[in-house]
């Protein structure tokens, strides 16, 4: 394991974890079963979760019976396929409800969505990706629509970028490395914007990406500048590309974003960090 700055998280290296007497392979397979759902999926099967983590159906059959038992999945009796339950719900709830910057936030956030015609959001980090934990948005329709709980690459993102910057040197140091090693391809494609974002913000204090996630949208993001409840977080502002362009994300967008992330430090009683 390669330990990250104090705040609980740990960047794990698989292999060595799994090396471990004390690690739980069917604890971890069962959370795997739930996390095969998280990437847009809605409804499978034994079969598309055996293939999908390698597993063998005997084995798949246990977990998904186990997890339907206990409530963190359902069965459609129709189509045989498995959906998420409620009892998923009671995983993330206390971990959203103790994020009281979402409560703070949000104000500020639906005023700037409203202006900019776009969605605002809070994300941080899970192991390689960014998870978001809050989003506004306003009545005007959006392409990207972020849910609570999506997430996003870190290397071709405005947030993944901003978040990545929030870290300690020798901590983003360690991330940087497992992304070279997980994501070769994002990492020769973008590793160079990513290095780039982090001056944009040490300059300006937020970071811009125009189309590396999708041709469509472009993004502005800001780091906080400390660890709310041990977490590092992030916003951002994503809006169209054809809405917008460079010198708006700059001059315009960019310093409203960094406003709002300041006004809620200052609320947080992090002013002075």
């Amino acid at each position: 394991m390669e330990d990250l700055d104090a705040g609980g998280a740990e960047l794990v290296d698989p292999a060595a974890l799994e090396a471990n007497p004390q690690f739980a392979s069917t604890l971890a397979n069962g959370l795997a079963v739930l996390g095969c759902f998280g990437s847009g999926l809605t409804a499978l099967g034994n079969k598309d979760i055996s293939e999908r983590l390698q597993l063998s159906r005997p084995t798949v059959t246990r977990l998904t019976f186990t997890l339907m038992g206990l409530g963190y999945l359902r069965r459609d009796r129709r189509t045989g396929k498995y959906t998420l339950g409620p009892a998923v719900l009671s995983l993330g709830y206390p971990l959203l409800s103790q994020l009281t910057v979402r409560q703070i936030a949000s104000p500020e956030m639906l005023e700037l969505a409203r202006y900019a015609r776009g969605p605002v959001s809070i994300g941080t980090r899970d192991r390689l990706q960014v998870v978001y934990v809050e989003t506004v948005q306003a009545n005007e329709t959006s392409s990207s629509k972020p849910d609570i709980g999506s997430t996003r690459p870190f290397l071709r993102t405005a947030i993944g970028r901003a978040l990545l910057s929030s870290y300690m040197e020798r901590d983003r140091a360690v991330i940087l490395r497992r992304l070279q090693e997980t994501h070769a391809q994002d990492w020769a494609q973008f590793g160079a914007a990513t290095t780039e974002a982090f001056s944009q913000i040490l300059a300006t204090d937020f970071c811009i990406a125009m189309g590396d996630w999708r041709p469509t949208l472009a993004a502005v993001a800001v780091p906080m500048r400390a660890e709310v409840n041990g977490m590092h977080l992030a916003f951002n502002l994503t809006v169209p590309s054809y809405a917008t362009n460079r010198e708006h994300l700059e001059k315009d967008l960019g310093p409203r974003l960094v406003n709002l992330v300041r006004s809620i430090e200052y609320k947080l009683g992090l002013a002075d960090v």
